[in-house]
């Protein structure tokens, strides 16, 4: 009787497991698309005025606008955009006077205004606006 439950213990088993890698075997595969993840806009703003940004992808053509408030920490999250390599036409407005203006690679001195096409800033690294004098 120990024999034969077993014997159909071992059977029921094999069955199970052989239909487990048909499954597996032949299923089929899915395409998944990824989205970009968003990275951190950041900013310092070491004057009493406060700046207006907006940056436009060139690429697709998406805008976004955000603002520096005055006396701004390094570091300050403004905003979010994809993480990626569309190029953008970053301009800066100043609320009040003339300042130093900073972004990624790009800068002016003593400007109420800073406009600069050309700019892939969509990494973490990029996005970096600064504001000082």
């Amino acid at each position: 009787m120990k024999r034969v439950i077993l014997i159909l213990t071992a059977m029921i088993g094999f069955v199970i497991l052989n239909s487990s890698f048909t499954a597996i075997s032949s299923a089929k595969h899915k395409t998944i698309k990824t989205k970009f993840a968003n990275i951190d806009v950041t900013a310092t703003n070491s004057t009493s005025d406060g700046v207006y940004v907006r940056l436009e992808n060139n690429t697709s053509g998406g805008v976004y606008s955000f603002f520096i408030p005055p006396n701004s920490p390094s570091g300050t999250v403004i905003g979010q955009i994809p993480e990626n390599g569309d190029i953008y036409t970053v301009k800066l407005t100043s609320t009040g006077g003339a300042h130093d203006m900073w972004v990624y690679w790009e800068h002016q001195s003593h400007v109420t205004g800073l406009s600069v096409s050309g700019m892939a800033i969509g990494c973490s690294s990029c996005a970096r606006i600064n504001i000082f004098n």
